[in-house]
């Protein structure tokens, strides 16, 4: 199956649901600039799940798409025990996600798998094609029918590690990003990323277009870095990505693609470009060298609402040896390694971010969310300026039950904010998807309700935005909600 570039260009503009909302982000995340501290009625109370997967307004129906275990053996519910088209079984830890439109009315969703070594069953189990033949991580493309069946569903990237979020691009390719960062060799007592595990070197990002009808190229896109990857948003008039850096002493990245430098118009841009090469830099504030944005400590680095000038700071090293050096006489515990981007980048004077995780972008503007910011842990959302070269505290959450730990982040095509949760590692129970409105009021769309309670990822939205899509992370669970997404209250 296949169609023009150009036909699917207009489409995947047309119907992005992001593009379709972004006058609607900065507006909403303005209003939570006091921090979040009223709820909206948004569509009503959650109804509880009957066959106790996914508690939903009513109104609302969901459909289980796809299924994926861990491990086939651990798995004691008949429902987790899909298989992929090939027969193979189905790969569990879903994680970040995008949407695109089809040829003939499908609807494309490409799905990562944050497998770590020794996960099972692997993408891609016949081993046709990876990066890395001993690691099974990597994704999944879901092809669906107008009416949200399954039509097919595929291993499209192998052999990566731990693919966590990623970012969609407006030319029709998924960036798959992974979150570790493993070397091969021999166990080392200071080098943290060597294990016998792996057999090549991991940490980096690569593309995957969504219009492949089977596994693409893993070709490992070295200029954008060597690093805990979590997510990606690209600026589409300058081509210029923007990575986020899922440690409590990370990053905020911009890499700009060499093809672009040489010339080439953003809009022309095309999958396999970023492979090229490029420039990759981290966000420093002016006049305040290594800032520590997460305002734990009683003096608040950072005020709400605060603006403030940011420049770029080259990273000399992007594709370092050592990301995670082992402390001295302690084999488990581990820092940042002199080597590593972010130690190259604070010595220069780059800001630090506290787990900075989800990024949409929206009209000239990137978002990001910082699961583990704020005096109270319980999450920031930031935002840069594109235009203004500006940096902005716009949310600190300081009541849970609003919002806590905001993680995936998307614009609905109805003019709010949709976020994940993932609060697990803080020992807490429950997980929602939360909707955020434009006058900063925030309501649950939908809970968790399987006993195994891990977090929501990869929600998006399709092109013609009746549908949602979100992923349970474990035992691996692929969502279509759809419902009266317009009916939405204040």
């Amino acid at each position: 199956m296949s169609w023009s570039r150009r036909s699917f260009l207009r489409a995947a503009l047309v119907g992005s649901p992001a593009l379709l909302a972004a006058q609607g982000v900065g507006r909403v995340l303005a209003a939570m600039s006091s921090g979040p501290r009223e709820r909206a009625m948004g569509y009503g109370p959650l109804r509880p799940d009957p066959d106790g997967l996914l508690d939903l307004p009513e109104g609302f129906r969901y459909r289980l798409l796809s299924t994926g275990v861990i491990d086939a053996e651990r798995n004691t519910d008949a429902r987790f025990a899909s298989l992929l088209s090939d027969g193979s079984p189905t790969p569990g830890l879903h994680d970040g996600m995008a949407c695109f439109p089809g040829p003939e009315g499908l609807t494309i969703l490409v799905r990562n798998h944050e497998l770590n070594p020794g996960d099972g069953p692997m993408v891609d189990a016949r081993r046709e094609r990876p990066y890395d033949p001993m690691t099974g991580g990597g994704t999944t493309t879901l092809w669906l029918d107008p009416e949200r069946r399954l039509v097919a569903c595929f291993a499209s990237l192998s052999g990566t590690l731990r693919n966590c979020a990623g970012g969609r691009t407006p030319w029709g390719s998924w960036l798959s990003a992974e979150e570790i960062t493993l070397v091969p060799g021999a166990h080392d007592a200071v080098n943290g990323d060597r294990t016998p595990d792996v057999s090549r070197r991991h940490g980096y990002i690569f593309e995957v277009d969504s219009r492949s009808a089977g596994l693409v190229e893993p070709l490992p896109l070295k200029g954008m870095g060597r690093f805990r990857h979590e997510a990606a948003a690209v600026d589409p008039e300058t081509g210029f990505a923007y990575l986020t850096e899922d440690t409590e002493d990370g990053l905020l990245y911009r890499f700009r693609p060499e093809v672009v430098l040489r010339g080439k118009d953003p809009s022309d841009l095309r999958v396999g470009d970023y492979a090229h090469g490029g420039v990759l830099e981290a966000l420093r504030v002016k006049d305040r060298p290594q800032l520590i944005t997460r305002n734990l400590n009683l003096r608040r680095a950072i005020s709400l609402g605060e603006s403030l000038p940011v420049d770029w700071v080259r990273i000399d090293e992007p594709d370092p040896d050592m990301d995670l050096a082992r402390r001295l006489g302690e084999p488990i515990l581990m820092h940042a390694a002199p080597t590593s981007t972010r130690a190259q980048g604070f010595a220069r004077g780059c800001a630090q971010f506290a787990r900075s995780e989800g990024i949409v972008y929206a009209n000239g503007s990137v978002y990001i969310c910082c699961t583990l910011g704020g005096p109270k842990t319980l999450g920031q959302v930031f935002r840069i300026d594109l235009r203004e070269q500006r940096l902005s505290l716009l949310v600190e959450s300081d009541d849970e039950s609003l919002l806590d730990g905001p993680d995936n982040i998307c614009a609905s095509p109805y003019g709010d904010l949709v976020v994940c949760e993932d609060n697990l590692s803080l020992g807490k129970r429950e997980n929602y998807i939360v909707g955020v409105t434009p006058q900063g009021r925030c309501y649950r769309i939908a809970r968790n309700a399987h006993p195994r309670k891990r977090e929501f990822a990869g929600a998006c939205f399709s092109p013609d935005g009746r549908t949602m899509f979100v992923n349970v992370q474990n035992p691996g669970l692929t969502f279509a909600i759809w419902g009266p997404w317009s009916a939405r209250r204040v």
